[in-house]
């Protein structure tokens, strides 16, 4: 996602250099600093935490991959 920060020099140098160090753009550097802060300030793992999309959470993972074709079969069972 991209926005527009205003970061501090010795910040946004440490993150350059860190980013370097691990083979990371300095977006993923930072927004891995910042759930870290954000999680020890919280108490919250926010990495087990689902991500909203458009403003919603989605649902949990369960059950299998819904298809097209497993789609037909129910439309067909519901007809019958």
């Amino acid at each position: 996602m991209r926005t527009t920060l205003d970061i501090d020099e010795d910040v946004l140098e440490t993150a350059r250099e860190l980013a370097r160090r691990q083979g990371k753009s300095i977006g993923k550097v930072i927004s891995d600093l910042g759930r870290q802060a954000l999680m020890e300030m919280s108490g919250r793992d926010l990495s087990s935490e689902t991500v909203s999309v458009f403003g919603f959470r989605p649902f949990p993972k369960r059950g299998g991959v819904v298809t097209n074709d497993r789609i037909d079969a129910l439309r067909e069972d519901d007809l019958s």
